[in-house]
């Protein structure tokens, strides 16, 4: 990285404004494809009987040069888990809405015949009933790109696509959506396809597939590339997560230590959501001068979940409001990307007394530099103890922080996976079973020391729970980000490697919708969106069957139903009701932050 300093300039042409930009700017180029990792390119999932037949294999079209012939047969490489991922949205074949209301009409004297006519593939290309489906990309649940809309045909032909930088390959999931196109009513996801790269980058740097759609209010088949390819940057552990995600706090209190006031109230906010301690929660202090205030979930006390969408660019900020006074006494704030995804610690922050809250929240301001920040004065009132973690990826906490269409687009994506069984509650980082097993060998291959080292011995080396032993085989990565040269095309690079993988034992957290099987989830299966399947009979016999009952068990499972169009959605009055009071929602919300000192937002990516 180069250090650069640019003097600031008016709107107007040779005009100069005070102050100075400091930035920094890199090349990274792209990676060489590791021979130890090269595969024969067939599915691992396969049975061995069946691996040979080619009807069974992956598409590769023609192969013409040595690099092409990389990509298909070498998977991306532990060593560089960032990169540049292209997504390719090729075709949809046998698109068709579902009959919701089923089939009409009495069946006495047609016992016999089939109860829906229509039943069966597609036919014809152009038709009324069918959708004008476009496409969404949503990479590491933010939406990026949308297609054209392919007017009332059950073929569409897209070959769009988009290519985005992730940090980290084995944790990223790319999320395609179908949608209908509508008036007067929200768009209808016609079927969803999630695709996380370790499932599907097994056996190669690229894969093109067709995939069912399913989870909407429709059937097809999509065809779908990836392709992946890692750059030569290694970042470190706390910029490998994502940007969307929710922050939670682990312990049952928060402590204030050398500060406080009796019922003090605490707000909190980050990028995307906020929250509030109540009052009558905050508690003195036994053993020292202090304060507590219960976050338990215990004895109507709220457990504090906060939402987040901008993860690397937003703190947690506190704000502490004693009785009495309209305004904030004192400040603290943890910024996220000071630490790495779904790994549980304790904090403890400064408290702060500062004559401008404003600026305090908006610019990085941490212990270490806030002596050094200038026109502001930031004294240390007491300590902010409090244990928390950062949990990755989309979760129902974020349904009630909803601003506009496309956030509520993203949630109901989620929302559809996770309701099919093809989300879990959590996203893990991990590499794939054979390329782990390759890349083990092409650690040891060569050293005989280590390959004939006791087992105990060697997992210390090739450890991937946080064991330190980046500087065995080459210099230390974290030097490259303090500025140091370092020759990364030299063919001792593939020796070189530090594995970031995130700690497993991460606590178990109902992070679905309420009517989702919490530990089928997780695993990848698909589960029945009944709650009730895994009730006993005898419990079952002694629930209430009234109308309070299935009031409470309809309003539990509304989402899914209006999102498939059933339930009161499956009249089209009320979907157009639903539209216009959010539509109306959103508008109000634009209106009164149009005042808002926020800067401007860019639009999703389309087709030209």
């Amino acid at each position: 990285m180069f250090p650069q300093v640019s003097k600031l300039a008016g709107v107007k042409a040779e005009t100069t404004m005070p102050g100075e930009l400091h930035w920094e700017v890199g090349f990274f180029g792209k990676t060489q494809f590791r021979k130890a990792l090269r595969t024969d390119g067939k599915d691992v999932n396969l049975p061995p009987e069946l691996k040979d037949k080619k009807e069974l294999q992956d598409e590769k079209g023609t192969i013409e040069t040595e690099e092409e012939d990389a990509v298909e047969h070498t998977p991306p490489d532990p060593l560089w888990p960032s990169g540049i991922l292209s997504i390719v949205v090729h075709q949809i074949v046998g698109l068709e809405l579902a009959n919701v209301k089923g089939s009409n009409g009495k069946r006495k004297g047609r016992e016999y015949e089939p109860a829906r006519l229509d039943a069966g593939e597609v036919k014809e290309e152009q038709g009324s009933k069918l959708p004008s489906s476009y496409c969404t990309i949503l990479v590491n649940d933010e939406l990026v790109y949308k297609t054209r809309t392919k007017a009332v045909s059950s073929q569409p032909i897209f070959n769009a696509g988009t290519e985005k930088f992730i940090r980290d390959w084995r944790s990223g999931v790319v999320t395609i959506t179908v949608r209908d196109s509508r008036n007067r009513q929200h768009d209808p996801i016609i079927g969803v396809v999630p695709l996380k790269l370790s499932d599907i980058l097994q056996t190669g740097s690229e894969a093109t597939r067709w995939y069912p759609l399913d989870g909407g209010v429709g059937y097809g088949r999509i065809r779908i590339s990836l392709l992946f390819r890692s750059v030569e940057l290694r970042l470190p552990p706390t910029q490998l997560g994502w940007d969307v995600g929710t922050f939670e706090f682990t312990s049952p209190e928060i402590t204030a230590i050398g500060y406080g006031h009796i019922k003090t109230k605490i707000r909190l906010r980050t990028g995307g959501s906020s929250a509030s301690v109540k009052r009558d929660t905050c508690n003195k202090l036994e053993d020292q001068e202090g304060f507590s205030w219960d976050i338990s979930g215990e004895n109507k006390h709220d457990k504090i979940r906060l939402p987040v969408r901008y993860r690397y660019r937003s703190p947690v900020f506190f704000e502490f409001h004693p009785p009495g006074k309209r305004h904030a006494e004192a400040f603290a704030s943890l910024w996220l990307q000071d630490f790495p995804d779904q790994e549980e610690r304790d904090f403890d922050i400064p408290i702060w007394k500062c004559d401008k809250g404003l600026r305090l929240s908006q610019n990085y301001i941490t212990e270490e530099n806030f002596k050094n920040i200038p026109d502001i004065h930031i004294e240390e009132l007491g300590r902010l103890k409090f244990r928390g973690r950062f949990s990755t990826g989309t979760d129902r906490d974020h349904v009630k922080f909803v601003t506009s269409n496309d956030s509520r687009e993203t949630i109901e994506t989620w929302e559809a996976c996770f309701a099919e069984g093809v989300r879990g509650e959590e996203v893990k980082t991990e590499v794939p079973p054979a390329v782990q097993r390759l890349h083990d060998e092409s650690l040891t291959h060569g050293r005989d020391v280590l390959a004939q080292a006791d087992p105990k011995e060697k997992e210390k080396w090739l450890s991937k729970d946080g064991t330190d032993w980046s500087t065995a085989f080459g210099k230390d990565p974290t030097h490259l980000i303090d500025g140091e040269q370092e020759d990364l095309n030299s063919e001792g690079r593939d020796d070189f490697d530090e594995d970031f993988d995130d700690d497993d034992d991460s606590s178990d957290l109902d992070l679905g919708i309420a009517d989702a099987s919490t530990k089928g989830a997780s695993d990848g299966t698909r589960q029945s969106t009944d709650s009730n399947a895994s009730e006993t009979p005898s419990n079952a016999s002694k629930k209430s069957n009234g109308p309070i009952q299935a009031y409470k068990d309809y309003k539990s499972r509304s989402r899914d139903l209006h999102r498939q169009h059933r339930g009161l959605m499956q009249w089209r009055p009320m979907r157009n009701v639903q539209f216009a009071k959010n539509e109306a929602k959103f508008a109000v919300r634009k209106i009164t932050k149009l005042g808002a000192l926020n800067g401007r937002k860019p639009d999703v990516e389309t087709e030209v």
